[in-house]
């Protein structure tokens, strides 16, 4: 058992000051580290931290874990690095940016004995843990299809496409429910802009429970939507993280009947208590750290996240190819 936990933070950007943010009211943020050095020296300031080279963070045995929320490019490497020095590691999404990295990673940790995870963060987001609950207690019946769409007019990344950068969220909600992986794909792919992938996908996910979802991803979108959706025989339940947590998750018992019909019925908000789910997401790392057990979203997770986006990249080359 770990007695004291320190732990490092790597890339403090728009998302990692966050990250630094929640780990310094929890008590257990040791220093910063970012190749900007102004940042992590302006944020070590505020927080009254010392400033390390990175190196040295590695090298450093009273800091137990390093957080990760440097480009994804750098992950792989990072990570390697951390693990072999015997840190426990956490990864923000994306895990990496290839199914060998991932793999390499994920036996690297067990090899090493180490926690390591990923931040895959809508599962720490209290609508989706309610969600699944209301899934596994039968409010929809059977499910029959799910549907994701994550789209807004944001930051196109160049050495990343959008379906690491977003797709990687929704995928790993998927797999959450259907507990499984897909046994096929279909992508139709937009390029308009100079990276290394598409800008917008439509990915169809066909499952061997017969399930289906439908992923729609777009950073080009001139409007903002964050929807996740569950269909079942018995209703819908309905994910808007858009909107208020009043309405965050709503459950529509309508249903199409057995002669096609559909039956209308009143929609019902499901009321759930509000949560911060980085906050939640970096509670789950430290207890694994100082307990030792499996975090929800570990490298097992990431590696199969990593595997249906491997496939879409496959299936993309391979629609390229064919024009």
């Amino acid at each position: 058992m770990i007695r004291e936990l320190n732990i490092a933070l790597v890339g403090c950007g728009n998302w990692g000051k966050n990250i630094a943010r929640n780990l310094h009211q929890m008590g257990y943020l040791a220093c910063i580290y970012d190749s900007k050095s102004n940042l992590s020296e302006e944020l070590s300031y505020d927080y009254m931290l010392p400033t390390f080279e990175l190196d040295k963070i590695f090298e450093n045995q009273n800091i137990n874990a390093i957080v990760i929320a440097s480009p994804a490019i750098t992950h792989k490497d990072l990570a390697i690095e951390a693990l072999k020095n015997d840190k426990d590691v956490f990864i923000e999404k994306p895990f990496c940016l290839s199914l060998p990295d991932a793999q390499k990673l994920s036996e690297l940790a067990t090899n090493k004995n180490r926690v390591l995870m990923v931040g895959h963060l809508l599962n720490y987001h209290n609508a989706f843990i309610e969600m699944k609950e209301l899934i596994k207690n039968g409010k929809i019946g059977v499910t029959q299809n799910i549907r994701a769409n994550r789209q807004a007019l944001g930051s196109i990344r160049c050495k990343e496409s959008v379906i690491y950068d977003l797709s990687a969220h929704d995928i790993s909600m998927i797999l959450s429910i259907t507990e499984e992986l897909p046994i096929e794909v279909n992508v139709h792919s937009i390029h308009h802009h100079n990276n290394i992938g598409p800008d917008a996908v439509s990915v169809k996910l066909s499952f061997s429970k017969g399930v289906t979802a439908i992923i729609n991803s777009d950073w080009m979108c001139p409007y903002k939507e964050h929807k996740f959706s569950v269909i079942g025989t018995k209703g819908s339940l309905i994910f808007d993280d858009t909107k208020t947590w009043s309405e965050k998750l709503l459950y529509n018992p309508s249903f199409v009947t057995s002669k096609n019909e559909i039956e209308f019925l009143p929609i019902e908000k499901i009321k759930i208590q509000e949560n911060e789910p980085l906050k939640s997401e970096l509670k789950e790392f430290i207890d694994c750290v100082l307990s030792r057990k499996r975090p929800l979203t570990d490298d097992k997770e990431a590696v199969k996240v990593q595997t249906v986006m491997d496939m879409i990249d496959k299936k993309i080359l391979e629609n390229r190819v064919d024009l």
